[in-house]
């Protein structure tokens, strides 16, 4: 049986070749490229050396079998995924704007993903599951797709299974009432949170993020990664509150970064890893991703990732040297951030302390 199940859309993704590239003219575009964030996720937790299967549904067509295919190449449990001739594999366009932000064009709610039914849930692969990973993009897509998530996250809570949740929404789409109460259910029965501030502002609607977090952690959530892209990681385990920052490379696509790095952490605490240390190998593979063009493309090899932070080690040094003296310089400003510097200071596993200052 897999340890962690994903639940949700797969996906198919054509890419602009060129910056700035408008999709009201004619264009050249690369792909299909194998995408769905939790397939993303999932396939990375393959690649880490995890036992994983993912839930969802595509098309009798070569993109669905181009996707199926990958995943199954990668050692992904393909067995909960469903072929349905009735719908087509759904897709996504991407175009990369000149400020970095990217414009897509889906064909996701009334593809094969998009009918993914609650009678599909496979309950046998999650009852065997350690974890169960929810994306919120899965839980906007369409009632279907919804329903069919909210019932695998019912059948994960009964079975003793626990729920990662990665939000990955536009906060706009959280007006929907119907949504709203969607993600707040799926919230509500989280145990590892992965997701961005800005996101998780937009959930909880409280603009004060200490006071956010001390409501979802009296709430019973034991485990919160802040994930920030070039501004680092924060993570919040019971009374260990440390920082972790972001590795420096060429950028090429960062579509998929925050999944690569979702599935990477899942594996690594599965495997036993200390937290300070999965966050770190997580953190790695969520920076190599983004130097691959294609959203499944960047997923890499545990051996790969842990060759990257060999590579780097310098760089680590230095850098958490760096940020260790400017937060001791703010502590002594504001006694706010005392606590979470004594506490990043712990994952200094290259020197001592007294040899940073």
């Amino acid at each position: 049986m897999a340890d962690i199940i994903a639940v949700g859309e797969i996906l198919v993704e054509i890419m602009a070749t060129q910056t700035g590239q408008r999709f009201d003219a004619a264009g050249s575009l690369v792909g299909p490229f194998a995408s769905g964030a939790p397939a993303i996720c999932i396939d990375q937790a393959a690649r880490m050396g995890a036992s994983c299967a993912i839930i969802a549904k595509v098309g009798d067509d070569a993109f669905g079998r181009l996707c199926v295919n990958r995943l199954s190449d990668d050692g992904v449990d393909i067995s909960g995924i469903v072929t349905d001739n009735r719908y087509t594999t759904g897709t996504a366009f991407v175009t990369y704007l000149s400020d970095g932000s990217r414009s897509f064009i889906f064909h996701f709610a009334e593809s094969a993903a998009g009918y993914l039914m609650e009678a599909e849930i496979n309950e046998d692969l999650i009852k065997g599951a350690r974890f169960l990973h929810v994306m919120g993009c899965s839980l906007s897509a369409g009632s279907r797709l919804r329903d069919a998530v909210i019932r695998a996250v019912r059948m994960a809570k009964r079975h003793g299974v626990k729920i990662s949740f990665d939000p990955n929404i536009r906060p706009e789409l959280l007006s929907d009432q119907k949504v709203g109460d969607i993600f707040q259910e799926v919230l509500a029965n989280t145990d590892i949170l992965l997701s961005g501030e800005s996101e998780l502002m937009a959930l909880t609607g409280s603009h004060d993020m200490e006071e956010m977090l001390s409501m979802l952690k009296s709430g019973g959530m034991t485990l919160i990664v802040l994930k920030n892209g070039k501004k680092g990681i924060r993570v919040i385990a019971g009374d260990d509150d440390f920082f972790e920052p972001a590795f420096s490379v060429e950028e090429i696509d960062a579509t998929g970064a925050g999944d690569c790095f979702d599935g990477a952490f899942l594996a690594c605490l599965l495997e036993g890893m200390p937290l300070r240390e999965a966050v770190h190998v997580a953190n790695a593979a969520g920076a190599l991703s983004v130097t691959k063009k294609g959203p499944m493309e960047g997923a890499h090899y545990k051996r790969e990732v842990l060759a990257f932070l060999k590579a780097n080690e310098d760089h680590i040094v230095q850098t958490k040297k760096q940020l260790y003296e400017k937060q001791m310089l703010e502590a002594s400003e504001d006694e706010r951030f005392q606590k979470r510097t004594i506490d990043c200071s712990k994952d200094f596993t290259f020197a001592d302390k007294e040899n940073l200052t």
